[in-house]
């Protein structure tokens, strides 16, 4: 087995892609506390890379783990990436992440079978070895994807232009804890009586509920939808989104 074989290249840049997509949600966080816990993430990643190139059991072992682990981990979120397609940078990571972590997967396993039977009968090559496949789905699940993800993002686009205007906006990229803004503004003012019209610009659904009391709760507010909620008595009140708790919001409401 050299390190152009399949067994060995494609597991290497696949975890370099996942590397890359690592480093694009630190970056793009801000360098937030969560994304800072990332860092030994990549640095196992780069082991791993690092591992399968030197053709390592350990390596392959590494890189095997560390493919479920995120497969898992990306397969939850690659729910909430395709609602989200507003947001070309995590649509994009998410949904070539779990194809290219499934080819990671597949041919560690291959490369593992490989070393650890080193020495031993080698089987005449197939012409098209049937792991081509897997390859050919990956490549086929992240062309459609993107593309899907286009349409639906023009789509989308067509609906937030015509939404209703709001008092307070569910910016986009809200449900990222790394997002430097959630509610649009945060802090908003309004004379007793008056109504407050949150609208969702975010690709995902968002909540608008009152925190330490059931006086208000909006339920879940689709892309492009809004929720109106009229405070009658003068108070400071915040709220957050029960999906993501991270987004809160205050309201003043003055004498009228």
């Amino acid at each position: 087995m050299s390190r152009r074989s399949p067994e060995v290249l494609v597991p290497f840049l696949g975890l370099l892609y996942i590397v890359l997509v690592l480093l694009y949600v630190v970056v793009s966080t801000n360098f937030s506390g969560f994304s800072l816990s990332l860092i030994p993430l990549i640095a196992l990643f780069l082991a791993g890379a690092y591992g399968v190139w030197r053709r390592g059991r350990i390596g392959f072992v590494g890189s095997l783990i560390l493919s479920l682990v995120f497969l898992g981990l990306f397969g939850v979120m690659i729910f909430d990436a395709l609602s989200a397609v507003t947001i070309p940078g995590e649509f994009i990571s998410v949904v070539t992440a779990v194809p290219i972590l499934l080819a990671v997967l597949v041919y560690s396993i291959l490369g593992l079978r490989l070393v650890w039977r080193k020495g031993g009968p080698s089987k005449p090559p197939r012409m098209i070895p049937a792991s081509s496949v897997v390859v050919l789905l990956v490549l086929g699940f992240i062309l459609g994807g993107i593309m899907i993800g286009l349409i639906a993002a023009q789509t989308e686009a067509r609906i937030l232009n015509t939404s209703t205007p709001g008092d307070v906006t569910i910016v986009v990229g809200a449900g990222n804890q790394g997002n430097p803004q959630y509610y649009s503004p945060a802090n908003f003012t309004v004379k007793a009586g008056v109504a407050v019209t949150w609208v969702n610009h975010d690709g995902t659904s968002h909540t608008v509920t009152s925190k330490g009391s059931n006086l208000f709760d909006s339920g879940n507010i689709l892309t492009g939808d809004y929720y109106k909620h009229t405070f009658t008595q003068p108070g400071t009140y915040q709220y957050y989104c029960t999906i993501h708790p991270w987004m809160t919001g205050t309201i003043t409401v003055t004498s009228s």
